[in-house]
């Protein structure tokens, strides 16, 4: 078994993607793709309290799974760690990708880390939580695109190490909400 520095840090890195990709799936399902059809039963009393929970607990997760994956501590296992281990293990190219890769989404990587410091992991006191998100403008689109880029890149640079458990390349997280809505939906008309 490979228990050199970039094999650690793609472990991590690894999870956090699987993490980011996996609660902004579920965030878009609920708040986007899920209604109207199934608004009567994310508002159905029974059921209210847990979407309601959910929707701003999935927002919350993706935005910090994410931000740690760009945590430039060099105490943390970020991507910048990440990419000094693949040089020093003589994976230079898969660094150089990693930094291609992501170069188009700069600007949604410092928003995205600026949301998370005013917002998610501190509370600015002079600025309302939804005027960070307002201030930052980003949309879902873009951090999606940002989430696919990274998690690609991560998939990517764990290959070259010949990790094969990467981060899922598919909407299943998307596809299993909906999945559960109908369920609750039919359940729902059942009674």
């Amino acid at each position: 078994m490979n228990t050199s520095k970039a094999n650690e840090i793609a472990h991590l890195l690894i999870d956090e993607g699987t993490k980011a990709r996996a609660h902004f799936q579920v965030w878009w399902a609920l708040r986007n793709k899920a209604l109207p059809t199934y608004y009567t039963t994310m508002n159905n009393h029974d059921y209210v309290d847990f979407f309601h929970a959910a929707n701003s607990g999935h927002y919350t997760l993706f935005l910090l799974s994410l931000a740690k994956i760009f945590d430039r501590d060099n105490r943390v296992a970020g991507l910048k760690e990440f990419k000094q281990a693949l040089r020093a293990e003589g994976l230079g190219k898969s660094a150089l990708a990693i930094a291609r890769a992501l170069k188009p989404h700069l600007k949604t990587v410092t928003t995205v880390m600026a949301i998370r410091n005013k917002s998610v992991v501190h509370n600015e006191h002079a600025i309302k939580r939804s005027k960070v998100y307002q201030i930052n403008g980003v949309t879902p689109n873009e951090l999606r695109a940002l989430i696919d880029a990274t998690c690609d890149s991560i998939n990517d640079a764990a290959t070259s190490l010949g990790i094969t458990n990467t981060i899922f390349e598919s909407d299943r997280a998307e596809q299993a909400t909906l999945k559960m809505l109908e369920a609750l939906s039919v359940g729902a008309r059942g009674k």
